[in-house]
């Protein structure tokens, strides 16, 4: 069956706007799982009601969360 124009919207957002450090986990073809590079889980969304923009802000938020727990002074996390 072939992907919806929403799905292959979608399904490309790794190529240009998530952080380096995180990426689609597109293993169900109905869930797409956002990961930080390592493995580790951030969230989940369907295929079918997933946005861009709400995967990007996911992945920041995330981001933002990380930096506001690591000690000051400690850079090793500094991907913009």
């Amino acid at each position: 069956m072939a992907a919806s124009n929403h799905e292959e919207d979608v399904r490309g957002i790794e190529e240009w706007e998530l952080p380096s450090s995180y990426y689609l986990d597109e293993a169900d073809p109905d869930i797409l799982i956002l990961r930080r590079q390592d493995g580790t889980y951030v969230a989940a969304f369907s295929a079918q009601g997933a946005t861009r923009e709400g995967i990007v802000e996911a992945a920041k938020e995330d981001y933002r969360n990380l930096l506001e727990r690591m000690p000051e002074g400690d850079d090793e996390a500094d991907d913009s």
